[in-house]
Formats: C-alpha cells, structure tokens, sequence
C-alpha cells in the first residue's frame, strides 16, 4: 500500500502559516498596548508629582505665577494623559478584532487537522485490511498446498 498521503496538505500549511502570521500580528499590537500602558502610568505619576509639588509650594507660600506654572503643567499632562487613553482605546479595540481573526484561523486549522486525523485513521484501517488480506491469503495457498501434496 502506498504511503499516506493528506490531500489537503498544502492547505493544513498554509492555514498554520496563516494562523502564525496573525498570532504574531495579534502579539505586536499586544506590545504596542503595553507601551501606552506604561506611559499612561508614567503620566500619571507624573501628575501626581506635579500635583505634589505644586501642594508643598503652596503650603511654604508661592506666587501665583508658579502657581499658574503648574497649573499648565498639569493641564497639559491631563491633555496628554487623555490622547494615551484614546490610543489606548483604539489598540484594544484592533486587538479585540485580531482576537477574533486568530480564533477564525484557529478554526480553520483545526477542521483540517480534524480531517487529516480521520483520513489518517481510514488509511491506517485499509492498511490493516489489506494485510489481513494477505495474511488469509498466504494461508489458504499454504493449506492448498499442504492439501494437495
């Protein structure tokens, strides 16, 4: 009996390929989120510390123009802050759609392997057929043989 042979082989490739292909995509926007993530949590110490300063300034007596100093500071930093979390937003929304895109290709590569199994498991049960033939058959000629003699 000839080798076992996945019609669909070529197709099983790519669609691994393809699912690689996305997880890897699906894992750069992962790294992209966790940059703003980080400096959304670098701005927002930095407020604080703005915030801070600005406090103790306060307390030991400042001019209003310090005072209107930080005031900037700190609006800037929210202006800031909320242009990080739109970005934010728009990377978890890109991932939500990639999530879904690799779970797509998931499939696919799934069915395939699914496929491939049982064809697999019906070429390895016509295998043992076929040698189950052949040994019924070797042992017929035999008894033929020792028959006749």
């Amino acid at each position: 009996m000839k080798k076992f042979q996945f019609s669909l082989g070529k197709m099983l490739n790519f669609q691994q390929q393809n699912l690689q292909k996305e997880k890897n995509l699906m894992g750069q926007m992962m790294e992209e989120k966790r940059g703003y993530e980080r400096q959304r949590e670098r701005m927002t110490s930095q407020l604080e510390d703005i915030h801070a300063e600005m406090d103790e300034e306060i307390r030991k007596g400042t001019t209003i123009f310090q005072i209107r100093a930080f005031t900037i500071m700190i609006e800037n930093g929210k202006l800031q802050l909320e242009g990080i979390k739109r970005k934010l937003q728009i990377v978890e929304t890109e991932i939500e759609r990639q999530r879904e895109v690799v779970v797509e290709a998931s499939r696919e590569v799934t069915k395939l392997e699914k496929l491939r199994d049982k064809k697999l498991e019906e070429y390895r049960y016509a295998e043992a057929k076929e040698q189950e033939n052949t040994v019924s058959e070797h042992v017929s000629g035999k008894f033929v043989r020792e028959s006749v003699s």
